[in-house]
C-alpha cells in the first residue's frame, strides 16, 4: 500500500506534470536546468488528497528594489513561499464562493457559527476540522534545515567569508557591518540554528528575505495564513501537519534542529497566544519519489532555471505578480466587504498589518522571532489601497 508521504509527493508531482512546457525548465543537450518545487496538499477526513497550490523558483528581489515594488512584485519567489501564497489564494477563493453563492459547498472551508466568533476570534470562516495540511518540497528548505547537506556537497567545506549587509540601498560593494546575528546564505557552516537570509550564493546582491527554513519555522506559530487572510479565516487549526522531503534531501539532524520541539523552537513548546495562535510543529517525512527537474535528477553541471511557475491563479492587474501582496489584499477585501469584516480595508497596507485586529498575530510573531534571534525586517514596501 502506498504510504501517505508518497501519496502527498505524487499529488504535487502530478499537478506539476500537467503544467504546460513553458512553465518548466529547459532540457538541452548542452545545459540541463533544474528548479525547486513546493506544493500544498489538503487531506479530507476520508483520506482524499487534493493538490491546491504549487510553485517553483529560487529568486529574491534585491533590498534596494523593494521600495519600487508597490505591492505588485514578490520580494521572495522561492518555491516554498510561492506555495504558501498560492494556498492563501485558494482559501480566499473558497471563502469568496461561500460568500457569493448560497449553493456552493466547500470541502475545505466552513462558515463559523456565532458561538465561535468573539472579539479575539472574529473571522467568519474556518478550515474544516477534518482537513489536514501537507507540504511537499523537492529540496530541503534553504537555511538551517539544509546546512548539513550544503556542507556535504562542497569540495571545500571551509566556511565562506562573511559578506557585510547594509540597511541602505546601494549598487556598490557592501562594506558596513552586518546586523548582529544575521548570516547571509551559507556563511559560516559552523554556526547552526541561526537565522539566515537569501540568497545562498555570495556573488548575488544580498537581501533581508529570511531563509525558507526560518519562514517555515515562524509558520509553526503564525499558521499557514498570510496577514490579509487572517481577517477572513481563523488560524486556529490552519497549521501544516506534515512536511514531505525526498529522502536524498533530508537531514534528520538539521530538520530536528530547525523545526522540532527539541531544536531551536524548544522555548515555544506549550505556548499559546490570543486569537488561536500556538506552537504547532509539523512532522517531517520522506519519500523516494523523484522530481524530474530536481538538482539531483538533473545531475552534475545542471544550472538553476529562471522560470517560476504557480498553479491555477490569474491576475487582474497588468504587470502584477498573481501572488503579490496587492492582489491577495484585494481578494481579502472583496470577501471582507460581503461579510462585513472590519479592519482589512485600510488605506495603507502597512497600517492594516500593524492595526488592532492584527495585535494577536503580531504578538505571536514577535515572540517567535525573538526565540529565533537575529531577525531583521525587510520593510520598505508599503502601498495604498487598490482602487477598482
Amino acid at each position: 500500500m502506498e504510504s501517505l508521504e508518497d501519496r502527498i509527493a505524487s499529488a504535487v508531482l502530478s499537478a506539476y506534470a500537467d503544467l504546460p512546457n513553458k512553465c518548466k525548465p529547459l532540457e538541452r543537450s548542452n545545459a540541463t536546468e533544474w528548479v525547486p518545487l513546493s506544493g500544498v496538499v489538503l487531506e479530507c477526513g476520508e483520506g482524499e488528497l487534493t493538490s491546491v497550490a504549487l510553485g517553483t523558483g529560487m529568486k529574491c528581489l534585491p533590498k534596494d528594489k523593494i521600495p519600487l515594488a508597490g505591492g505588485m512584485v514578490l520580494h521572495d519567489s522561492h518555491a516554498e513561499v510561492l506555495a504558501i501564497r498560492g494556498l492563501n489564494c485558494f482559501l480566499l477563493e473558497e471563502c469568496k464562493a461561500l460568500s457569493t453563492d448560497k449553493l456552493f459547498v466547500s470541502k475545505f472551508i466552513r462558515r463559523r457559527n456565532q458561538q465561535e466568533i468573539s472579539q479575539q476570534s472574529p473571522q467568519p470562516f474556518a478550515l474544516r476540522e477534518s482537513v489536514l495540511i501537507h507540504f511537499y518540497s523537492s529540496e530541503a528548505p534553504c537555511g538551517d534545515a539544509s546546512m548539513e547537506l550544503t556542507m556535504a556537497a562542497q569540495d571545500d567545506p571551509a566556511p565562506w567569508p562573511t559578506i557585510s549587509l547594509t540597511l541602505t540601498s546601494t549598487t556598490t560593494p557592501l562594506t558596513s557591518a552586518p546586523p548582529t546575528g544575521i548570516r547571509q546564505g551559507r556563511q559560516y557552516f559552523s554556526e547552526l540554528g541561526v537565522v539566515r537570509t537569501k540568497p545562498g550564493r555570495t556573488d548575488c546582491h544580498p537581501t533581508f528575505s529570511k531563509s525558507c527554513s526560518d519562514k517555515l519555522s515562524i509558520r509553526q506559530v503564525t499558521s499557514a495564513l498570510l496577514s490579509p487572510t487572517t481577517f477572513i479565516i481563523s488560524p486556529e487549526n490552519l497549521y501544516i501537519s506534515t512536511m514531505v522531503l525526498p529522502a536524498t534531501s533530508y537531514s534528520p539532524i538539521a530538520c530536528a534542529r530547525a523545526f522540532s520541539a527539541a531544536g531551536r523552537m524548544a522555548p515555544l513548546v506549550g505556548r499559546k497566544f490570543e486569537g488561536g495562535y500556538k506552537f504547532s510543529p509539523f512532522v517531517v517525512r520522506t519519500t523516494n519519489l523523484a522530481f524530474r527537474f530536481s538538482k539531483r535528477t538533473a545531475g552534475a553541471g545542471a544550472i538553476g532555471s529562471n522560470i517560476s511557475a504557480v498553479k491555477r491563479f490569474t491576475s487582474g492587474i497588468k504587470g502584477a505578480s498573481m501572488l503579490c501582496k496587492m492582489l491577495i489584499w484585494r481578494l481579502a477585501q472583496k470577501v471582507a466587504e460581503v461579510e462585513s469584516v472590519e479592519g482589512v480595508g485600510g488605506e495603507k497596507y502597512g497600517l492594516v498589518k500593524l492595526g488592532e485586529k492584527m495585535a494577536a498575530r503580531n504578538k505571536a510573531k514577535e515572540v517567535t522571532r525573538s526565540v529565533l534571534g537575529g531577525w531583521v525586517r525587510n520593510g520598505g514596501d508599503d502601498f495604498g489601497r487598490v482602487q477598482e
